[in-house]
């Protein structure tokens, strides 16, 4: 757990540095509204509805593993980081959708990621779909074999978190809590967040 915190700590601390760095040209940005986006978060403004009830993702799986690859890559590079290798999302490589029960309910996954490291953690990372196979929810869960989340199960929710331009303190607020669990919106994403304390997370990221 302290291991964890550590890290966290660590990632607040370099995003908050880099969003003081850039605080300038994302105001440009943003009031560019037809600006080609250079940022690596994709762009959530319109989430589309189905039958009124249900809500998907306006980007595709393409385009949400192109953000995260490149995220992914941003980390790697940075020396101050110290972020280990960590696994591409290859669409070619991505299986077929597969039915799983989940409470009352039933959802098709794809697995995207799913890494292990030597100590023992293990990270996994699942496309989910309605009936209709609409993408309509990322499905993290991360394992340590003494924490929550392994060193690279770390690095891969916050490359996740970044590549949709979710804030990472959500996280630090629900490890810092008595709480098992947490909800929040983040733009135009409902966050669930819940722990098992000293064995794993499972984060699940929505259209609001």
């Amino acid at each position: 757990m302290k291991k964890f915190v550590f890290l966290l700590s660590i990632f607040l601390l370099c995003f908050t540095l880099s969003a003081c760095s850039s605080e300038n040209t994302t105001s440009e940005e943003k009031e560019t509204k037809n600006a080609e986006n250079e940022d690596t978060s994709i762009e959530t403004n319109d989430v589309q509805s189905v039958d009124n009830t249900q809500k998907v993702f306006n980007f595709s799986l393409e385009e949400f593993a192109q953000a995260y690859n490149k995220v992914a890559q941003d980390f790697e590079n940075d020396e101050e980081m110290e972020s280990p290798d960590l696994n591409r999302i290859i669409i070619d490589d991505i299986g077929d959708f597969k039915l799983a029960e989940v409470k009352d309910d039933t959802v098709y996954t794809r697995e995207l990621i799913n890494e292990t490291d030597d100590s023992g953690g293990t990270f996994n990372l699942e496309a989910w779909y309605d009936d209709n196979q609409n993408f309509n929810c990322l499905h993290l869960t991360t394992f340590g074999s003494d924490n929550m989340a392994s060193e690279k199960g770390t690095f891969n929710t916050y490359a996740v978190f970044q590549a949709l331009g979710i804030d990472i303190k959500h996280l630090s607020d629900l490890l810092e809590s008595d709480e098992e669990s947490l909800d929040v919106i983040d733009g135009d994403y409902s966050v669930h967040l819940a722990k098992i304390p000293g064995m794993s997370l499972i984060i699940n990221i929505e259209p609001k």
